[in-house]
């Protein structure tokens, strides 16, 4: 965890260039800034001190005769974190930790074209800049001394990552494509500083033991796990189009998990998340208690369901959570008009979406309006993790249509330009500095012929009978921590055509779910469930939240299991021994 960024920050390995650059101190006046909305240069001296380098930066960084940056960006991203968990009763950590890094970004060339997304035979991928640890003290010559050495190799690295895109493009024929880089205002948005994670640290701990103990009130529950963390984040931004923003934000994720064995070997797990915006946010101590009581029942009953006998084609109905964590990783992902790298084994660029080239074109039945809001606090009584004023590349969020009566309209942007999109649209994040990518920030999914869950279950039945079948299925939930199309299904039912009733069983995974899929859709919930949901690599997670109905799906395939379960346990557990 606490290595998390060094890792991920691995470079192309490019020669180095051995050449001193000259710094000079003439300010451009794109450099000029204001501050406002809580705070001044004058009394942030992590802001001050970006902007004095920042300026030193601009004013004569070169190398010779090679190419003068026409972009320099810092981002300090300053973060605290406290994190604790129990099991059975029993507190099994609890940390606390303070980290600050610098992510300095060199851009050469021009907006048209640049150093950026390009990637070298043998490295690892795009060129993100350089990310550097720095010092937690609010010391002005320490930080700026980081920021120099991350320009001076960020600008090295950029120069010499140009020259070598620019001699694999060489006498090649291709199609005009879009600039590297979107061209945009100025942003000034300098926010307060949060204070630091002061909340009752030992009355977390002790409702971790509260809450992790009523995992003993259940003699099937053979592993389980209470855990939470509190991350505080303060990202600033200055670059030399004049922006300068200060965004603090604080996510709290409260995760309880749990795992069994049945009496045939085969493992089953549940987790569940409570992803807010302040520990005063959270659900009710007895509310999450009544959570992972029902938690533990589901899992108990289970563990003696029957396996789905066979694998299965048909209509499937997707209610409340399931629904809204199917929406979150089919759609969200396929409305970023992001551009792929470009691969220096082959010249095309590829496109991280399947919907790209189906604008104004169906993607959802016609009664289905889908939009992005990142200003939106709340949806009904429930509170959003995806609000953010000012995304992470410095750009105020924008509501962004992305689909009206089933057709697709729009695409989130970041500063990557993409096909017909040359500017942002306020959605370029990312939790690790550098890697800002279009994604979603609250996605609401909305239908206008919405029906209630009986209604639905009786469209089911009748599709099924269309179909023949002896029996369609209703997935409930589902775990977001596991693998597939839409995670790992947990509770499953089959609804037989004959009388209707609910059985449930274990052992089911989907397959061959996919964002055409969702043109199928033959009915939608009056209901709304909200998934806050953090996404990306643990420790570097990007809050977003999908607000989406239940919906039917007019086919679904899903599997039985397969292959040789390990033996259960021999002994029982020692708590009920």
């Amino acid at each position: 965890m606490r290595n998390r960024f060094a890792q991920l920050a691995r470079l192309p390995k490019l020669p180095k260039l051995k050449v001193a650059l000259f710094l000079g101190i003439i300010l451009p006046a794109a450099a000029l800034m204001s501050f406002g909305q809580g705070g001044t240069a004058s009394d942030n001296v992590v802001i001050k001190a970006m902007n004095d380098e920042l300026q030193r930066s601009v004013a004569e960084l070169r190398l010779g005769n090679l190419d003068k940056p026409y972009f320099i960006q810092y981002v300090v991203h300053d973060e605290e974190e406290y994190s604790a968990e129990a099991t059975f009763g029993a507190l099994t950590s609890s940390d606390n930790s303070h980290r600050r890094y610098v992510q300095v970004q060199v851009r050469v060339g021009s907006y048209e074209f640049d150093n950026t997304e390009f990637v070298a035979a043998g490295s690892n991928g795009p060129s993100t800049g350089v990310l550097l640890s720095t010092v937690v003290d609010n010391d002005y010559d320490n930080l700026r001394h980081t920021l120099w050495l991350g320009t001076d190799s960020a600008y090295k690295q950029s120069v010499e990552l140009l020259a070598r895109k620019r001699a694999f493009i060489q006498n090649k024929i291709q199609e005009v494509q879009p600039p590297d880089f979107s061209k945009e205002g100025a942003t000034q948005s300098i926010s307060s500083s949060a204070r630091g994670l002061d909340f009752d640290k030992a009355g977390m701990e002790t409702r971790l033991r509260e809450w992790s103990r009523i995992f003993r009130e259940f003699p099937e529950i053979q592993t389980s796990n209470v855990r939470v963390i509190a991350r505080l984040t303060h990202r600033y931004i200055v670059n030399n189009e004049g922006t300068a923003t200060l965004q603090p934000t604080m996510i709290v994720s409260l995760e309880v998990s749990a795992g069994t064995q049945s009496s045939d070997g085969m493992r089953l797990s549940h987790t569940l998340p409570f992803n807010v915006r302040s520990v005063d946010q959270l659900p009710a101590a007895e509310s999450i208690a009544q959570s992972i009581r029902q938690l533990a029942a589901d899992l108990t009953s289970l563990r003696s369901a029957p396996v789905l006998d066979a694998n299965y084609s048909g209509p499937v109905l997707m209610a409340g959570q399931a629904s809204a964590e199917m929406f979150a990783r089919i759609l969200a992902p396929n409305l970023s008009g992001q551009r792929g790298p470009m691969l220096e084994r082959q010249l095309q660029e590829n496109n991280v979406s399947d919907l790209v080239d189906r604008m104004n074109r169906p993607v959802l039945p016609a009664y289905f309006s889908v939009f992005d809001d990142p200003a939106q606090l709340n949806s009904g009584d429930k509170s959003l993790i995806g609000y953010y004023p000012v995304d992470d590349q410095g750009i105020p969020s924008q509501r962004v249509s992305l689909i009206e009566d089933g057709l697709l309209k729009n695409m989130l942007m970041g500063r990557r330009p993409g096909k017909h999109r040359n500017q942002s649209n306020g959605h370029g994040r990312s939790g690790y500095p550098g890697r800002e990518a279009a994604q979603i920030g609250n996605l609401f999914i909305a239908a206008s012929e919405g029906k209630n869950y009986e209604e639905l279950k009786q469209e089911l039945i009748r599709l099924g009978s269309t179909e023949k079948l002896e029996y369609a299925l209703i997935i409930k939930s589902v775990d977001s921590s596991g693998r597939g199309p839409i995670g790992t299904p947990i509770l499953t039912y089959k609804v037989y055509m004959e009388d209707g009733r609910e059985e449930l069983v274990r052992g089911t995974s989907v397959r061959g779910l996919s964002v055409q899929s969702l043109r199928h859709i033959q009915g939608a919930g009056s209901d709304l469930f909200v998934a806050n949901r953090l996404t990306g690599p643990r420790g570097t997670e990007t809050p977003v939240s999908v607000i989406a109905p239940s919906v039917l799906l007019e086919e679904m395939e899903l599997e039985r299991p397969t292959g040789v379960q390990q033996k259960p346990a021999l002994l029982s557990h020692p708590y009920f021994r």
